[in-house]
């Protein structure tokens, strides 16, 4: 009797010697699991079960000790395999990120930071650019993971995409500024105001200007750059605006500098994407399961 055999003995055993739903379990027929026990039995000249009109009833005090072994033989050999996939489990190879460089400081430098120092032997290419450049590369496969915002506006039939954080836009601003004294702003207060946003590389940039034209408003957009802290400062030292993710107030503590809230805001939800495949190789799906459960435990852990 080899390993299957004993397999199917155990599965018997464990079918209440209901030799017809074990058969089902293991996908043989039921005449066929009733041959291999009782031509094992013959040939080690052995009873293994004790039998009423042809029935197993259960099993014999020979039974019962090669029942034992066999569940420690069936451990055994699954420990072992086990230890031997994971011996050779050790991830190498290269993985590409593309990361617009706001979302890479605000929301992935430490799962980034992580991914690095627990995994040596991987090698991360990470790829910052604005959105809408990594969409273009991920379009032509140049990329394994992208980090895009919603929407992407990329075909769903070629795209994987899952939420990792949900927020908003906010406008930060001096405390001195006299839009300060607002609980909320509304898109018209902007108007004709002293603004420095993100450049036309960035897809934030896109959905402010297509706000200002459902609002019909007009601000005095006088700067533009892909640094966000560039931004920051700009606001604090003057009586610029700004509009940048709301999570950036948590990366810039200064108390001359307020962030105001919308009362029609624009949603700014991160997304990892990935090619859409049949299938993916070991460390791709290792690194995707990675960043999802990091950013599932710290929605956990702030809930």
């Amino acid at each position: 009797m080899d390993l299957r055999h004993l397999h199917y003995f155990v599965v018997v055993v464990k079918s209440n010697f209901n030799l017809s739903l074990a058969a089902k379990k293991l996908y043989i027929s039921q005449p066929a699991l009733s041959q291999l026990i009782k031509s094992f039995e013959d040939s080690e000249n052995i009873e293994l079960f004790e039998r009423y009109k042809g029935r197993l009833q259960g099993l014999t005090s020979v039974g019962e000790v090669f029942y034992d072994n066999a569940k420690k033989i069936l451990l055994q050999y699954d420990n072992m395999l086990t230890e031997i996939r994971e011996g050779s489990a050790k991830l190498k190879g290269k993985v590409r990120i593309g990361i617009p460089p706001l979302i890479l400081g605000v929301v992935f430098a430490d799962v980034i930071a992580q991914l690095i120092i627990h995994h040596p032997d991987i090698e991360f290419e990470i790829i910052e650019k604005g959105a809408y450049e990594l969409s273009k590369r991920f379009m032509v496969d140049e990329l394994d993971f992208a980090i895009l915002l919603d929407p992407t506006h990329i075909d769903p039939d070629i795209i994987d995409e899952h939420l990792l954080q949900q927020d908003e836009l906010s406008a930060f601003m001096n405390n001195q500024h006299p839009l300060a004294i607002k609980n909320k702003l509304d898109w018209p207060d902007l108007h004709n105001q002293l603004m420095a946003i993100l450049d036309p590389s960035f897809i934030i940039q896109h959905k402010l200007q297509k706000q200002f034209d459902a609002y019909n408003i007009k601000p005095k957009i006088s700067a533009m750059s892909s640094s966000w802290d560039f931004l920051m400062l700009v606001a604090k030292n003057s009586d610029f605006i700004t509009v940048l993710p709301s999570p950036v107030r948590h990366f810039y503590l200064d108390k001359n500098i307020i962030e105001k809230r919308f009362t029609d805001p624009i949603s700014w939800n991160v997304l990892l994407c990935r090619p859409k495949r049949s299938r993916y190789n070991r460390i791709n799906q290792y690194v995707f399961d990675y960043i999802l459960n990091y950013f599932n435990d710290t929605k956990t852990k702030t809930a």
